[in-house]
């Protein structure tokens, strides 16, 4: 019964990919599954980097979501990434996802959001005044904002978060990187927590998206903190109960997320102290990430696209029927 909502306002953050991987690493027990599903009104990526058909996806989805959709029929409009994650595509096409969102976001948003034994990730993107998506999110468990601690991006994103929670109980931020405001500033200045922080590694995002597997990319910053918010999330929705009358709600020894009543403003120039833009580094590590106990864990984080890859280091593949297994 969870449905998480991973959402941008401004630039190009990376929310598809954190919600890849977040949805990939986000571990499952005791007969529950997960599902990533793209409904980002500009429309998909995940069919054409893979090569998937758009149909089964989101539209037939869609259209099943105004009919009697049952939850064993969810999985017929879903495709499987390699690797096993399962996902819901939506075509390129911004008209064709607009549409869809527009006739039966609601409907398609409490479906999910009403699953007793599916968690699902959901890629939003950009969330504008008019967007149809707004029906869907607003049914979701929680949403998560995306993006860069820049005052350009923290402030329209600060924006939309204060008229989300109007409807969804839970909202929080997923910085991508930590310069330059860091998680306590970005807390302090806008009252949302910082529910994770994505390393600013566009090398390892890129080798993630193109199916490079290798035991140091295993290691790199982007795919550690990932699997950290996937475990974040997983201890904190886990106690999460639905009501009687429908309001989800955490359990009383769970970590609620503070949200705020007025958004204030970041100053235009780094406070005191901050440090300048982060270089580009894959090999920096970031403290306090967990480590990964067995390639068990790993194997569903890395998902290898059917088209070929940039031209990759000595050490790293992208080919062969064990990759999996490195």
């Amino acid at each position: 019964m969870t449905l998480i909502c991973f959402a941008s306002q401004k630039g190009s953050p990376g929310a598809t990919a954190t919600a890849l991987a977040v949805a990939a690493a986000l571990k499952v027990s005791n007969g529950r599954r997960k599902l990533l599903l793209e409904a980002d009104t500009a429309g998909g990526t995940l069919a054409i980097r893979y090569r998937l058909p758009v149909e089964p996806g989101l539209l037939t989805l869609a259209a099943a979501a105004r009919g009697e959709l049952t939850p064993d029929e969810l999985w017929r409009h879903s495709a499987e990434l390699p690797g096993g994650l399962r996902v819901v595509v939506s075509p390129d096409g911004p008209e064709q996802v607009q549409a869809a969102m527009a006739a039966s976001g609601a409907e398609l948003g409490r479906f999910l959001a009403g699953l007793r034994d599916v968690d699902v990730i959901c890629d939003v993107g950009r969330l504008a005044p008019d967007s149809p998506t707004l029906a869907f999110v607003a049914e979701a468990s929680a949403v998560m904002m995306v993006a860069r601690p820049t005052a350009e991006q923290l402030q329209p994103a600060a924006r939309r978060m204060l008229t989300l929670k109007q409807q969804v109980r839970n909202v929080g931020w997923v910085l991508i990187g930590e310069k330059p405001y860091g998680p306590a500033e970005v807390e302090a200045t806008y009252d949302f927590p910082v529910v994770g922080l994505i390393a600013d590694d566009p090398r390892s995002v890129k080798s993630f998206e193109n199916g490079v597997v290798s035991n140091r990319l295993r290691r790199h910053p982007f795919i550690r903190s990932a699997t950290t918010l996937a475990g974040t999330l997983s201890s904190w929705l886990a106690p999460i109960t639905t009501t009687a009358a429908g309001i989800t709600a955490p359990a009383a020894d769970s970590t609620a997320l503070v949200t705020p009543e007025v958004v204030a403003t970041l100053p235009p120039e780094p406070l005191a102290g901050a440090a300048g833009p982060a270089e580009e580094n894959p090999e920096s590590e970031i403290e306090d990430y967990a480590e990964y106990t067995t390639t068990a864990d790993l194997e569903n984080i890395f998902t290898r696209p059917r088209q070929a890859p940039d031209p990759v280091e000595d050490g790293e593949s992208v080919d062969g029927p064990d990759w999996l297994a490195q």
